[in-house]
């Protein structure tokens, strides 16, 4: 009986043992995962926190693109406005030139024969001063009177002419002053339509061009032959610049006065001795991108002597017209106005 009892109660530690080391392990298993729990909460949070910050990071980019979209919007109907501002401009200025070439034309016309009859009137008086001598040598006093009266109508006559002659000379100073304003103009709306070009066009025809600046490609092709490793792009910076101070220095003038097509103009000096050794040193590429920029420079602001930006049709290598420029930017405006129409048909 009492073996009994003890084998009961080994069974019994037994089981006890089996039920601590289960519960142990149920309590490891449980510890666990409250851990990865924890760990899982932590990391939701962390992805709650950032999908937080990434939609507000994306509320805010929304936001700067509405602004964006309204200044461009702002700057489309300010564009608009200029171009046909610009384009009354021209029509005005094309009709002031026409009426300055018509009137001049008459001016001139009117001007010799107003000279014609000056010159008419000169020896008409000549012949009637004479004629006036020879009567007075006749001694006939009656006639003499007669004379100074026929001379005294031409006099008059004379200054009647003489007066509109100024009236004349008048009005072409006034068609002259109109012509310089409205010049004026137009070169104000050049000015305008460079500062604003390069914001609207992304077009490869028409744009602005830095008149007087060395083109950097023929030095960054000679250095990526020349030198190898990263710094073939730092010598290509530093030979470009060095020729921009070059060509913007006043005390180096190489150029010489020839006679050209019947005319003297000034032109390149090959023989200059910086041109002879930067043809020699970096070739004839490099050399003409300088040459070119002396050029530009000399035609564009010879005084200066620093870089200008000009309205360019890059297409045909020459200054565009403010016609040319206007007609690209209202292109380019219906083609924006195309494209916006039909994304909000689709």
């Amino acid at each position: 009986m009492e073996s009994e009892i003890l084998e009961e109660l080994r069974r019994a530690r037994r089981l006890a043992m089996s039920l601590a080391k289960e519960v142990d392990a149920k309590n490891q298993r449980l510890w666990e995962m409250e851990r990865k729990c924890d760990e899982t909460s932590a990391t939701l949070g962390r992805m709650i926190a950032e999908k937080d910050r990434l939609h507000q990071t994306f509320a805010e980019e929304m936001r700067k693109m509405e602004f964006i979209g309204l200044q461009n919007e702002k700057m489309k109907v300010e564009l608009e406005c200029q171009m046909r501002n610009m384009r009354f401009i021209m029509l005005q200025n094309e009709k002031l030139k026409d009426d300055f070439v018509y009137q001049r034309q008459e001016l001139e016309q009117h001007a010799k024969e107003l000279e014609k009859q000056k010159a008419e009137l000169d020896l008409e008086k000549k012949n009637l001063l004479l004629e006036k001598e020879k009567l007075k040598a006749q001694n006939l006093f009656e006639d003499d009177y007669s004379l100074n009266i026929q001379i005294d109508a031409l006099k008059e006559e004379l200054a009647e002419k003489v007066d509109e002659l100024h009236d004349m000379e008048s009005l072409n100073q006034t068609l002259i002053l109109r012509e310089h304003m409205s010049n004026v103009e137009l070169q104000d709306a050049r000015k305008e339509l460079i500062s604003i070009l390069p914001n609207v066009l992304d077009t490869l025809t028409i744009g602005v061009k830095r008149m007087g600046e060395v083109d950097q490609k023929p030095f960054q092709d000679v250095c990526l032959q020349r030198f190898s490793g990263e710094d073939w792009d730092v010598r290509s910076v530093e030979q470009s610049s060095l020729w921009q101070e070059n060509v913007k220095d006043p005390s180096w003038q190489p150029f010489k006065n020839m006679i050209k097509d019947g005319k003297l103009q000034e032109v390149i000096d090959e023989h200059d001795s910086k041109l002879k050794e930067l043809r020699r040193l970096w070739g004839e590429a490099a050399y003409n991108a300088v040459v070119n920029a002396l050029l530009e420079l000399n035609e564009y602001n010879p005084s200066g002597r620093y870089v200008v930006k000009e309205l360019w049709n890059f297409k045909e290598g020459r200054r565009a017209s403010l016609k040319e420029v206007i007609e690209c930017v209202t292109q380019q405006l219906k083609t924006l106005k195309s494209r916006k129409h039909r994304r909000r048909e689709g």
